[in-house]
C-alpha cells in the first residue's frame, strides 16, 4: 500500500469501480485528504483504496480514481475552535505550522489526537510507529493569555518537537514587580514627538535574563503567565530531546524589502508587522493610545498597554503557490492605521484570498485596512464568553462588505460544530483546503452524515446556486 493525498475537490470512495458521484454508497474526501492505494491493482483509472483508521480502528475501502489524487500531501489550515482566543494549524508537505497557541488546552489536545491519527495511519500500512510530532514553527502573534499560554502543555510533552518559536519581542512584565512602562518595556519620548517602547525579549539566552530578573513574579512571589511560558520554553530547549531548538524576534522595518520565512513545500510566510518605527538601528516598536481618549483638546493621549500590546501583532501572510492567507493576531484600529499609512506603496501587501479577522471579531478596527486586504472569504476565531461578546455585528459586517465578489464567505469558529463518536455536538472548527488553485472552505454538518459529514464552500464563492455544496 502507498500513501496518496486527494488533489481535488470533487473525490470521493467509491464502493464499485466506475461508480458515478451521485451513487449511494460513496464517501466525500476533502481535498487533502490522506488514503492508501494499491497502484499495483489499476483499473480502468481506478485503484484499491482505504482511508484512515478511526479511533476503534475501523476505515473505508473501496475504490478512488488515481486522476484525483496526489503524491503531495496539499495544503491543509485548520481555524480551531479554542474558546475565547485563537490557535491555527497549518499543514502542508514537509511541513506543520501553529499560529497562536489559545488560552487552555485545545490546541494541546487536538495535537495529541493528530499524532494518535498519524499513528494509526502508518501503522496500517506497515509503517513504524512515529515517535514524536515535529512542529517546524510556531508563530506567537503576541503575548496575550488567549494567544500563547495554551502552548505551555505542548512545551511539556516530549511527544512534540519544535524547530522554531517566533514572536514579537514584547513581554509581559508584572506591575507588582516592574518598574517597566506599560509592563511591556522602556517608553523613549523622541524629539520629533513620536515614542517608542524598546523590545527585551529575542531569543533564549533573553528569556533566561527575563526568569532571573525577578520582574515576571507576582505579588505572591510566584512566576506569572509568561513567566510560566518562559519556564516551558526554556526547559524545553534545554532537555535531552531539546523540545524547541530556537527562539527568534521578528519585526518588520521596510515594506519593499520584508522578511520571508520559507518552511517545507511552497510555504512562504511573508512577515508584515509588527513595523519598526525606524527602518534601521535599534529595533523599537511604536506605542498605541486608546483611540476613544482621542479628542481635539487631547489628541495624542497617553499610550495604553492592551493597545500596544495588541498593535504589535505579528501579522503574515502565507503564500501557498497561487493563493494566500492573511494572519493579523489582534491589530486594532490605531495600528492598523499605521499599517496603512506605513505601507502606501505597497498596500497590496495584505490583499489575500482568506483572511483570519483581527482581534475575534471586536469593533475595533479600520475600514481602510479591511479595503487593503479585501479577502473573498473570512474567519472569525472567538468562544461563549459573555465578557466579549465576540464576533460582533459590525465586524461581520464590514468583514463580508469589503470582501471581493458578489457572496462574501464569513466564518465563525463558534458557529462551527463537529460530532463525536458518541453523536454528541462538540466544539468544532473551520477547514481551509488548497491545492495552490483552488480553496475550498469547510466545516462539519452538525446533524451527522455517513457519506458527507461536510458543508463546503468554494474560495471564491458563486453562490447558492452557482455550484454544489
Amino acid at each position: 500500500m502507498e500513501i496518496r493525498y486527494t488533489k481535488s475537490d470533487d473525490g470521493y470512495i467509491a464502493k464499485k469501480v466506475g461508480n458515478s458521484p451521485k451513487k449511494p454508497g460513496n464517501r466525500f474526501k476533502l481535498l487533502g485528504s490522506r488514503v492508501h492505494i494499491d497502484p499495483t491493482q489499476l483499473m480502468s483509472g481506478w485503484v484499491p483504496v482505504s482511508d484512515v483508521p478511526n479511533e476503534k480502528g475501523k476505515s473505508n475501502s473501496g475504490f478512488i480514481e488515481m486522476g484525483k489524487l496526489s503524491t503531495e500531501q496539499q495544503l491543509k489550515i485548520f481555524y480551531l475552535d479554542v474558546g475565547q482566543g485563537d490557535a491555527t494549524l497549518i499543514e502542508s508537505e514537509n511541513a506543520l505550522v501553529i499560529i497562536d497557541g489559545g488560552p487552555n488546552e485545545g490546541l494541546y489536545r487536538y495535537l495529541k489526537k493528530r499524532l494518535e491519527s498519524l499513528r494509526r495511519a502508518d501503522e496500517a500500512i506497515g509503517l513504524p510507529k512515529r515517535d514524536f510530532l515535529f512542529i517546524n514553527a510556531i508563530f506567537i502573534s503576541h503575548f496575550d493569555k488567549d494567544h500563547y499560554y495554551g502552548l505551555v502543555k505542548v512545551l511539556k510533552d516530549p511527544n512534540f518537537i519544535i524547530g522554531t518559536i517566533y514572536h514579537n519581542g514584547l513581554p509581559r512584565y508584572h506591575d507588582f514587580s516592574s518598574d517597566k512602562d506599560l509592563d511591556l518595556g522602556t517608553i523613549i519620548n523622541h524629539t520629533d514627538g513620536t515614542r517608542s517602547i524598546s523590545t527585551d525579549f529575542t531569543n533564549i539566552d533573553s528569556a533566561r535574563t527575563l526568569l532571573a530578573s525577578g520582574e515576571l513574579l507576582t505579588k505572591k512571589g510566584n512566576l506569572n503567565y509568561f513567566g510560566n511560558f518562559l519556564e516551558a520554553l526554556v526547559n524545553s530547549h534545554d532537555s535531552a530531546q531539546q523540545g524547541v531548538k530556537s527562539v527568534k524576534r521578528l519585526v518588520a522595518r521596510k515594506p519593499e524589502s520584508l522578511e520571508i520565512i520559507e518552511i517545507g513545500v511552497n510555504l512562504k510566510f511573508e512577515v508584515l508587522g509588527p513595523v519598526t518605527t525606524k527602518k534601521t538601528g535599534e529595533i523599537r516598536l511604536p506605542v498605541f493610545p486608546n483611540p476613544h481618549n482621542i479628542t481635539a483638546t487631547n489628541p495624542i493621549p497617553a499610550p495604553s498597554e492592551s493597545y500596544t500590546i495588541n498593535g504589535n501583532s505579528i501579522v503574515l501572510r502565507l503564500t501557498y503557490k497561487n493563493v494566500r492567507f492573511l494572519f493579523g493576531g489582534d491589530l486594532n484600529q490605531p495600528a492598523q492605521k499605521y499599517l496603512h499609512d506605513r505601507y502606501h506603496n505597497h498596500l497590496n501587501k495584505f490583499t489575500c484570498d482568506v483572511n483570519k479577522a483581527c482581534h475575534h471579531g471586536s469593533s475595533d478596527f479600520d475600514v481602510e485596512y479591511l479595503k487593503d486586504v479585501s479577502p473573498k472569504a473570512t474567519v472569525f476565531s472567538s468562544g461563549d464568553d459573555g465578557s466579549y461578546d465576540h464576533p460582533l455585528p459590525d465586524a461581520i459586517g464590514a468583514a463580508a462588505k469589503h470582501s471581493q465578489g458578489e457572496f462574501p464567505l464569513v466564518f465563525s469558529t463558534e458557529l462551527a460544530r463537529d460530532t463525536s463518536v458518541g453523536g454528541k455536538v462538540m466544539l468544532g472548527h473551520i477547514n481551509a483546503r488548497s491545492n495552490g488553485d483552488i480553496i475550498v472552505m469547510a466545516q462539519k454538518k452538525e446533524r451527522t452524515s455517513v457519506t458527507n459529514p461536510w458543508h463546503t464552500f468554494h474560495v471564491p464563492f458563486k453562490g447558492p446556486f452557482g455550484e454544489q455544496h
